[in-house]
């Protein structure tokens, strides 16, 4: 269990639920939607209450008796009144519910009020949060702190800044009594002039030798080899300067502009792809139509039926799937899109989502 500002996620690790096969049936999965402030701690327990009735009923229809429904149910049932609990959420709730198996996840997204019974788990709306989907760095500079952040779409966790500076003052010892003379380094990255002679700012030249040293600093912790991509929140102006000293290959030529030390790190996950949008959009794109290819060459499908069948013989090297589940809206379409998420990744095959996707769901296939 985390506390971000998501609210407190619970470890994203559907390893049990992906191998629940050997898991007597039927298989119950709840989802729901909560709060990560206290204001909807009372209606998401109601919520919970509701779906737990709906899922007698249907168990019932599964031919469980009375008793073996009420036992399955039992931990969801003790979950609706545990006060404590509902204080502390996410943006989503899945509850997972078999004969002998229970396990209920705190997640980052919101899920739509759902119930559903089937021989397998329904982990299509996790699709998310289970993606391998594209990630991005955060670095939130001012001169009172700094904080590292590595996110994907739906998450957002802070690293630790190891090398890196955390604050102004752990650059600069002591300020100059009044005016300074800056010339230009040599040897690296960012050491091209900032000031000259006797009117440069003190102040000015001392930000700015805070600014590089963290920009040098990100360089070596983050390592010049990498791609993905890195987003700067912090006033406007550092960013020209963080750019020329920090020799990470990937700083976004973008900012998410103003003081950032009030910004919650999910506030930050939010303007950092909303700036990504327009690029990641064109990447998606582009993977769109090359696994399109792909398959046309006759190494992919589709097909769900086709898929879902590939998925099950560890077939599939990367599937693809709508970001929001709702777009695949046929009952059996969405079951053979679950089975084949599960057999995709149950055979370590790579799951990313896509905005936009023609179709139901595209396959490339190892072989």
């Amino acid at each position: 269990m985390a506390v971000r500002s998501q609210g407190v996620v619970d470890p994203l690790d559907f390893s049990e639920v992906l191998a629940a096969d050997g898991i007597a049936d039927p298989k119950l999965t709840l989802g729901l939607p909560t709060g990560v402030t206290n204001e909807k701690n009372e209606r998401s327990a109601l919520t919970l209450k509701n779906l737990v009735r709906q899922a007698r009923v249907q168990l019932l229809q599964h031919d469980l008796s009375a008793a073996a429904a009420d036992e399955v149910l039992a931990p969801a049932t003790a979950l609706v009144s545990n006060l404590p609990y509902w204080r502390m959420q996410s943006r989503g709730l899945v509850v997972f519910a078999a004969p002998g198996f229970y396990k209920a996840v705190r997640v980052p997204i919101e899920l739509q009020e759902s119930v559903s019974i089937s021989e397998q788990f329904n982990l299509l709306p996790l699709a998310p949060v289970l993606a391998s989907d594209r990630k991005c760095y955060v670095l939130s500079l001012s001169k009172n702190a700094v904080r590292l952040f590595d996110s994907t779409r739906n998450t957002i966790e802070e690293l630790p800044l190891e090398n890196v500076p955390g604050s102004f003052d752990e650059v600069i010892d002591e300020l100059p009594e009044k005016r300074l003379d800056v010339r230009a380094g040599v040897g690296g990255p960012g050491n091209a002039p900032i000031a000259h002679g006797s009117d440069a700012d003190p102040q000015q030249v001392l930000l700015e030798r805070y600014i590089r040293a963290v920009g040098q600093a990100i360089g070596k912790r983050l390592g010049t080899a990498r791609s993905q991509p890195l987003v700067l929140a912090a006033v406007a102006e550092y960013l020209p300067i963080f750019q020329a000293a920090c020799p990470y290959p990937a700083v976004f030529d973008g900012v998410i502009a103003g003081n950032p030390e009030q910004k919650q790190a999910d506030e930050l996950r939010s303007a950092a792809w909303r700036l990504l949008g327009k690029r990641e959009a064109a990447n998606e794109a582009a993977d769109r139509d090359r696994a399109r290819s792909i398959v046309h060459n006759g190494r992919g499908s589709f097909d769900l039926e086709e898929i879902a069948a590939a998925a099950a013989q560890g077939r599939i090297e990367t599937l693809f799937l709508p970001r929001d589940d709702r777009q695949i809206t046929a009952p059996e379409a969405r079951e053979l899109a679950n089975r084949a998420l599960i057999g995709t990744l149950r055979t370590s095959g790579t799951l990313r989502t896509l905005d936009s996707i023609e179709g139901d769901a595209i396959a490339v296939y190892r072989y």
